[in-house]
């Protein structure tokens, strides 16, 4: 199979404001480093405490952007900043978007698409991570929130949404987002899409979980037209993230905890090796298909982050992050990774 790495991010909802007043911190890169030798890095305040982070995402040309709301009807309503190719951030002038959530993003080569809810309809921002500019755009008619994201060039996404009667919808845009495609319900997903993550205009997986927390992972290469099963493990109990070229990469839960699956190398592909992750996972991305890093918080609620390399996992040691973190995005030269009221880079 021939695909391009998604840039996926794992979508965020609910999360509580941790707003900590923190000491200048500048990006640490990871150098060379053995198994048994921690990563550092360090975490920087996000620019507008007034409303938490919720997602991200990194164009391939070497931006990343970071996107929040509020929650509330009076200003400050949303937050967002972009990350710059000399790893300076700097904050973007956005509309104001009161009652509103950020659950997902997903980006081009330049531009970005970031969704949630605002109020009883759908959110959707387009923002240009090169010149900053934000433009609000209309998700697929009906529609109420979106749930996932995923773009393969800065013209070509996809996107799940829900509508009235909550049952998950597949639609595409050619053009930016500015006109989708007629939705087409996904009945099969038994209402809970975890995550969505295209490789080609038309080519995308998508993953949800049942009323008995078994996985179901489909693929379609005609934008959803018809979709062919993909065999998980029945110990998978949730898929949260994917990231697919020529292979998948998942962010799975098992009844042992978070782990990172990818599939058996030839003669054996048939099934999935997994690698435990200790601490429980939010999210995972990859800047390469055997090179990925997950995000989340151990037992004690603190903030984790593990970078996984061909079936091993090194830990990341963190200064200067207050709060677990909840999502993250990778390109081939940095991943970024954010918490409420922080940002954390770090060379994968």
């Amino acid at each position: 199979m021939n695909r391009r790495m998604s840039r996926h991010i794992t979508k965020t909802r609910g999360v509580g404001r941790g707003l900590v007043l923190l000491t200048g911190a500048t990006l640490l890169l990871a150098g060379c480093a053995s198994a048994s030798t921690s990563i550092p890095a360090v975490g920087q305040p996000s620019i507008s405490i007034n409303a938490p982070l919720t997602a991200v995402s990194c164009t391939t040309s070497g931006a990343c952007v970071s996107v929040g709301a509020s929650g509330r009807a009076n200003a400050p309503t949303a937050v967002a900043q972009v990350r710059n190719l000399k790893g300076v951030w700097s904050a973007l002038q956005v509309p104001s978007a009161p009652v509103a959530v950020f659950n997902a993003g997903s980006c081009g080569v330049t531009r970005c698409l970031f969704g949630g809810a605002q109020g009883s309809r759908e959110l959707l921002w387009s923002i240009d991570a090169n010149t900053g500019s934000v433009q609000v755009l209309t998700g697929p008619a009906g529609g109420l929130v979106i749930d996932d994201l995923s773009c393969v060039n800065d013209h070509d996404c996809a996107v799940v949404d829900e509508a009235t009667n909550r049952i998950p919808r597949l639609s595409f845009t050619t053009n930016a987002g500015v006109t989708w495609s007629a939705p087409r319900t996904l009945t099969w997903t038994a209402g809970k899409v975890t995550t969505l993550a295209c490789v080609l205009g038309r080519e995308c997986y998508l993953a949800a979980t049942s009323s008995r927390h078994h996985v179901i992972l489909r693929q379609t290469l005609n934008a959803g037209v018809t979709w062919r099963g993909v065999t998980t493990p029945a110990s998978w109990t949730s898929l949260r993230a994917l990231s697919c070229t020529t292979a998948c990469v998942a962010l799975i839960t098992t009844t042992k905890g978070s782990a990172v699956a990818a599939p058996s190398p030839a003669p054996k592909a048939q099934g999935w090796n997994e690698t435990t992750i200790p601490f429980v996972a939010a999210g995972l991305a990859c800047s390469s298909t055997t090179t990925c890093v997950a995000v989340g918080e151990d037992a004690a609620h603190a903030p984790a982050v593990a970078r996984w390399q061909v079936h091993a996992v090194q830990q990341v040691a963190l200064t200067y992050v207050p709060t677990p973190l909840t999502a993250v995005a990778c390109q081939k030269v940095v991943c970024v990774a954010i918490g409420v009221s922080t940002v954390v880079a770090l060379q994968p």
